[in-house]
């Protein structure tokens, strides 16, 4: 027999980045929220894990993104100030590539039209100010100082902590069976009761589609991708004292290498941790050993891409642990209320690079479920993007 709670005002699912931002957003406004996710705290089987996330302004995934990101750095510097926590490290940010580097012009480009502060630098400048990279490759660099990297872990901690104490519920381990809602009520169907509520945001990573199912017509798909930590040859040529958070545009046929420093505090593992951006190997998120597995193959081939990239920096590699990408479409986010259904919420699709926008995600996906508007410059992750005749 089905056990009914009593409806509350807003349950979020899914309490990773988004979902701890946006659980902490709704309570903070009022509203009696419960957040709800299937794994204990802390866990590695989502995508907010891994002990940083690069931060930057200079946007080269597309210019529309440059204000949410100043109203995310906003974010970060209020949850710091409010929690005590530190989450975000400025360590600077350097892309890195060619002179034609798609990346490094679209980065000026983003930066040129907002207005964030960058400096470019000619191989000779990269040699004398960031002599780690590969010297005889003629690269040049995009260096934005303000940037660097955002601690998840911290950062998922210091949002729940923010939202329990404007006095949100929240409830792990739970397994959600299924959803379904109008415009005006959302049920949850869990393995130990049924519940009502009048707001529903849907902020589950890899799991969104399967529980969405049909109510979302958009696949978000997730991948797996692999994070290995190295040990420095020289510890303080590979501190944020020398070293930013960078990424290497040179072409790589499956993505782009990225870095971040070792750092002071910084968990286990420790090291420079290095990542691959670019789609990974489609997965079964309710295949634990497809989510955590990373095969030696994969670190060697890490091992060997990263000793051409940054010969003489790094020694052996330390760690590997996986994370999922969850892919949309475009590699866009999908953040919106679902059509037909006015108490639903999605936020989703975040393709590699969403951990750092969670203070302005949260704040949208709540106006969105208590207002069905918000007047964040967000309409352009709308799900309307993908309708046939906008697609023409």
């Amino acid at each position: 027999m089905t056990r009914h709670m009593k409806p509350v005002d807003a349950i979020v699912l899914g309490l990773g980045g988004m979902g701890a931002s946006t659980l902490a957003a709704l309570s903070r406004r009022g509203v009696d929220a419960l957040g709800i996710d299937q794994e204990p705290l802390p866990h590695a089987r989502g995508s907010s894990h891994g002990g940083s996330r690069i931060i930057r302004r200079a946007y080269f995934e597309h210019a529309d993104y440059v204000p949410l990101l100043n109203a995310s750095f906003e974010g970060w510097r209020r949850l710091e100030q409010a929690s005590g926590s530190t989450c975000l490290h400025r360590t600077g940010v350097l892309l890195v590539g060619p002179a034609d580097s798609t990346i490094i012009q679209a980065s000026r480009s983003s930066a040129d039209a907002h207005g964030v502060p960058v400096e470019l630098f000619d191989p000779d400048r990269m040699r004398r100010r960031f002599p780690q990279f590969a010297r005889d490759r003629g690269w040049w660099g995009l260096f934005e100082p303000d940037a660097g990297f955002v601690d998840p872990e911290a950062g998922v901690h210091a949002h729940l902590a923010m939202a329990r104490r404007s006095g949100a519920s929240i409830r792990r381990p739970m397994k959600v069976i299924s959803v379904d809602g109008d415009d005006h009520e959302a049920v949850v169907r869990t393995d130990r009761e049924e519940i009502r509520t009048n707001r529903l945001v849907v902020a589950a990573g890899a799991w969104t589609s399967s529980l969405l199912g049909d109510h979302l017509s958009v696949p978000l798909i997730p991948n797996r991708k692999a994070m290995v930590w190295f040990e420095p040859v020289d510890p303080r040529a590979c501190s944020p004292a020398e070293m930013p958070a960078w990424l290497i545009d040179d072409g790589h046929a499956a993505g782009c290498y990225y870095g971040v420093p070792a750092w002071p505090g910084q968990s286990a593992p420790l090291g420079v941790k290095i990542g691959l951006h670019g789609p990974g190997s489609v997965v079964d998120p309710d295949a634990s050993h497809e989510i955590t597995e990373i095969t030696p193959e994969v670190v060697d081939r890490f091992t060997v891409d990263l000793a051409d990239r940054l010969p003489g920096v790094l020694k052996g590699p330390i760690a590997a642990q996986a994370c999922l990408y969850t892919m949309s479409p475009d590699e866009h986010f999908v953040v919106d209320r679902l059509p037909g259904r006015g108490s639903m919420v999605v936020v989703g699709g975040f393709s590699g690079h969403g951990y750092k926008f969670a203070p302005v995600i949260g704040e949208t996906a709540a106006d969105l479920a208590i207002d069905g508007a918000t007047a964040q410059p967000a309409g352009f992750l709308g799900l309307d993007r993908f309708r046939e005749d906008q697609l023409e």
